[in-house]
């Protein structure tokens, strides 16, 4: 019975002096890198919602400006046309590519390259 309550006083002692306080040094190391995670994060956040908000900005002026590029040249287009019919020209359509003459010609056929082997 001496020898169980022994062994018994050991693991307390063990339990008491060796494993609680690691256990404490533990979770104030995790508590200590969850603050620090913390201080850093919402400066990450707010950089990339910034670069979002830099990104949208930018491509909101190049979505304006082709915007103003296409009304241009409609209305350039539209004018000329306007010169062209008062002068007795004929209006055609847009023939686009590959038509006209040629006929719609498959555009992925044009100028295919052999295959190479090595």
């Amino acid at each position: 019975m001496d020898e169980v309550i022994r062994a018994t006083n050991r693991r307390v002692n063990a339990i008491e002096h060796v494993i609680i306080p690691k256990l404490d040094n533990t979770i104030k190391y995790i508590n200590s890198e969850l603050d620090e995670a913390d201080r850093y994060v919402p400066s990450l956040h707010l950089l990339t919602e910034l670069t979002i908000r830099e990104e949208f900005f930018r491509l909101k002026k190049v979505q304006g400006k082709k915007k103003r590029d296409a009304e241009q040249a409609e209305k350039t287009r539209t004018e000329a046309n306007a010169d062209h019919t008062a002068d007795g020209g004929e209006m055609h359509k847009d023939e686009g590519i590959g038509g006209g003459a040629g006929g719609g010609g498959d555009m992925l056929q044009e100028g295919k390259d052999e295959d190479v082997i090595f």
